[in-house]
């Protein structure tokens, strides 16, 4: 961030402009962020699928051994 004193020095219009592409540079950042979050809860959703896959599966196989 530039320093205080340069942006007070600026005119009104110019730290509009500063401020307006600093909030987008920031929101853009924030949508970066926000796209792995949902790819790492993607990962982990599947991650926990196929471990209740799992135990679906060995339970199963014992119930089934029992009967034999």
């Amino acid at each position: 961030m530039g320093k205080l004193s340069t942006i007070a020095s600026m005119s009104r219009h110019d730290q509009m402009n500063y401020y307006r592409a600093r909030r987008k540079d920031a929101y853009a950042q924030m949508q970066a962020q926000s796209s792995q979050a949902n790819g790492l809860v993607s990962i982990k959703v599947s991650e926990a699928q196929g471990m209740g896959n799992i135990v679906a599966k060995v339970a199963h196989q014992r119930s089934v051994n029992k009967k034999a």
